[in-house]
């Protein structure tokens, strides 16, 4: 990026910001060119920016953050944010010393953090839009939404603000390829974050809880998609959406003796890793899918 803010940030623990965009990479169901350099189209004071982050050192991790121009604090906010500088790794890989699954798994994925998505309201969409479909069929919808309702700026999109989401028909957003019912429900999170009755990015302030007792009176979240709010998109390493398909059957596999558990066998499986029951299931995931697909 030529012009604009440029400054370094320091992440906590062993990061490998290479290898971990790499590993979000490998969840997406399209192939993904391999690259070094963080690249999001984000909104700052409500209009769209271009932020990277590319990793400069090792140890300590350090990052070099560039913006196309805005508020330099405001841009460090959403790339620490972005980029869970504040996750300590060590913490969780002490924790996981001299287990026979979790060590080589551990070895191999070093460094790697689940990156998060630059707004809560973004991570409340993706949540609707991954209920009971398959991870490809969500994605393809994800990106007509994006693309039809987002703001563009050089060659990316700025996810759709609650704004535009909320002032689009429930035809427009069925003809993306939502059901009338998540169209619904995505218009209904729009027009309250809109209007200033739900505080989106005010999730973060909020206990496990507190967050779980304000979703579950919105219509379309339940408790997988609180979960997954809460592991994903606020970093809360200990939750686990122990109800989902592919939790239950990679939990299973890797600490089950090979077979799919029930929710409540991964949630008493995953007890030892607390208070890391979330980051150890998303590394089971990550291996899973290493040894499945090239990364």
């Amino acid at each position: 990026m030529e012009s604009g803010p440029r400054f370094i940030l320091r992440s906590r623990g062993p990061f490998d910001l290479q290898r971990s965009l790499a590993i979000m990479a490998n969840f997406s169901p399209e192939p993904t060119a391999k690259t070094n350099i963080l690249r999001e189209a984000v909104y700052i004071d409500g209009k769209p920016h271009i932020l990277e982050a590319k990793q400069v050192k090792g140890e300590p991790p350090l990052i070099e953050v560039s913006g196309s121009e805005g508020n330099v604090a405001k841009i460090r906010k959403i790339a620490r944010w972005i980029l869970f500088t504040d996750l300590n790794l060590l913490q969780f890989y002490g924790m996981a010393r001299g287990n026979r699954t979790l060590e080589p798994i551990i070895r191999e994925l070093y460094g790697v953090k689940p990156l998060r998505t630059a707004s809560l309201f973004e991570m409340m969409i993706i949540a609707i839009t991954e209920q009971q479909i398959s991870l490809s069929a969500a994605y393809r919808i994800r990106n007509r939404l994006v693309q039809r309702f987002g703001e563009r700026i050089g060659d990316l999109f700025v996810f759709p603000s609650a704004e535009s989401l909320s002032n689009a028909s429930e035809a427009e957003l069925r003809s993306c390829g939502l059901s009338r019912q998540k169209a619904e429900y995505i218009r209904g999170i729009a027009q309250q974050v809109s209007g200033g009755s739900l505080d989106a990015e005010g999730l973060a302030s909020l206990t496990d809880d507190q967050v779980r007792d304000l979703l579950m009176e919105i219509r379309g979240f339940g408790p997988w998609s609180v979960n997954y709010i809460l592991v994903r998109g606020l970093g809360r390493t200990d939750r686990v959406p122990a109800d989902d398909l592919a939790v239950r059957s990679v939990v299973g596999k890797y600490l089950g003796g090979g077979k799919r558990m029930s929710g409540a066998q991964v949630l008493s499986s995953l007890e030892p890793f607390t208070p890391f029951r979330g980051l150890t299931a998303f590394y089971l995931l990550a291996y899973d899918r290493l040894m499945r697909f090239s990364v």
